[in-house]
Formats: structure tokens, C-alpha cells, sequence
């Protein structure tokens, strides 16, 4: 199931371990377990897949014990669960994934609530150049488009978070933020991804934080997440 691209392949495409090298990741940990997450979350590595070390070191051009790391981490992460000595893809249900969102929405709403009231001017400004760049990106801008949204998002739900001021809330936030919702619904549900609604979600959050109103901005918030809840695939639906 896990395809191991060469140099010099005919499709002209390079091998996770060429990309990681031309984005200078050379740390052995790091390189690992940002390869392998990588893999999972384009659905080359396919939920329930075998993780096994002396493959993915391969395909990492690392060797086994910062792929033993890597997988440590990706288990955190819920990316990948443990059978005994034996890691695997973890399976995405519907049920597990309404859940991500739930934690989410409820996690979210509440450091919005606690952000309408410490967050800073700088921060606002901040927030609102986030929302800017996401505008710049367009319709039918492509998996390149994606890929800017998946990191721009990831930086207004932080900079949110950050805006608590609240190192608990930083922390307990830590690990939800770790799966971006919307590769969930790219990769594993294969939902297509509603840039310009998301940022006028965006915008109406920035708008409550800027008006200092905990319960806009809460609601605002929950209802971002949650309106963006990926559908049950249809019966007989298959999967990537």
C-alpha cells in the first residue's frame, strides 16, 4: 500500500524523501515525522496502513529510530494508533471526526470568548492580514490554493488561541490544533473545501473580537467550526 517513489521516476514526480531535502529539513526526528505525516495526510499512506519502520525510514532517507520517534508522535497526535508493537494509519470515522469537531467548536468558542476581551490591537491587525491573504488566494486556485489555506487558517486559529494570553489554553489547545480540519475533510473525506464562506466566518470572528463582545465572538466561533462538519459519504461511497 505504500508507494515508494524513486528518483527518476517517469511520472516526474519526487520522492517524499527529494521533497524533504529541497525544503532543508535534515533534523532525523523531524524529517521523519514530517515526511510520514505528510504521506498520511495526502492519503498515500491509506487509513489502516501498516507503519513499518524500515519502510518509512527508507522512504524518509532516515533510519529507524527517529522513525520510532516520529510514530510516538503521530500517535499523540491521533494520526496513527498502536496495535502492541505495531503502529498503523488510524481509521477516520465519521463518528471520529464529528468528535475532533465538537472538541473543537467547544474548545474555540470559549478561547474566542476569552480573547474579545484580552486581545491586543497588534493582534487584531494581525488577524485581519490573515484574512486579507486568505481573500488573495481565489476560486479555482487549485491543490497549491489549498495548501496556502490549510497554513493561513492554521495561523488565524492560533493566533486566536494566542490571543487568550492564557498558557493553559495554549496548552490544552496544543494538541487539537495539531489536525487541521480542513486536510481532514480533503484527504480523508474528500469534501471539497468552501475557501471564501470560511473567510467571511473569518471576518465576522474578527469583527466580535474587535467589538470586545464575548458572546459574538463565542458564537462566531462555534458556529465556524461546526458549520463546516463533514457530511456522512454516501452508501457504497468509497473511500481514498
Amino acid at each position: 500500500m505504500l508507494r515508494l517513489v524513486e528518483p527518476g521516476d517517469p511520472g516526474g514526480r519526487r520522492s517524499l524523501a527529494e521533497e524533504l531535502d529541497g525544503e532543508g529539513i535534515e533534523r532525523p526526528a523531524e524529517r521523519a515525522y514530517q515526511g510520514i505525516r505528510r504521506a498520511i495526510l495526502r492519503g498515500e499512506l491509506p487509513a489502516g496502513s501498516h507503519l513499518g519502520e524500515e519502510a518509512l525510514a527508507k522512504m524518509t532517507g532516515t533510519s529507524r529510530t527517529p522513525v520510532r520517534e516520529a510514530l510516538r508522535r503521530l500517535v499523540g497526535e491521533g494520526l496513527a494508533r498502536a496495535n502492541q508493537r505495531h503502529r498503523f494509519v488510524a481509521d477516520f470515522s465519521f463518528e471520529e471526526v464529528s468528535i475532533v469537531f465538537e472538541i473543537r467548536a467547544r474548545l474555540e468558542s470559549y478561547a474566542a470568548r476569552i480573547a474579545a476581551a484580552a486581545v491586543t490591537a497588534e493582534e487584531l491587525e494581525q488577524l485581519e492580514r490573515i484574512v486579507d491573504a486568505i481573500d488573495e488566494i481565489g476560486p479555482g486556485a487549485g491543490d497549491a490554493g489549498l495548501k496556502r489555506f490549510v497554513a493561513l487558517n492554521t495561523r488565524f486559529h492560533a493566533a486566536i488561541i494566542g490571543a487568550t494570553h492564557s498558557t493553559q489554553m495554549q496548552t490544552l489547545s496544543a494538541q487539537a490544533l495539531s489536525l487541521p480540519l480542513e486536510l481532514i475533510k480533503q484527504f480523508v473525506w474528500e469534501q471539497r473545501v468552501n475557501i471564501a464562506r470560511s473567510n467571511d466566518q473569518h471576518r465576522d470572528i474578527v469583527a466580535a473580537l474587535r467589538a470586545r463582545n464575548a458572546d459574538w465572538a463565542e458564537a462566531a466561533m462555534s458556529g465556524h467550526i461546526l458549520s463546516t462538519r463533514p457530511a456522512p459519504k454516501p452508501q457504497g461511497g468509497s473511500g481514498r
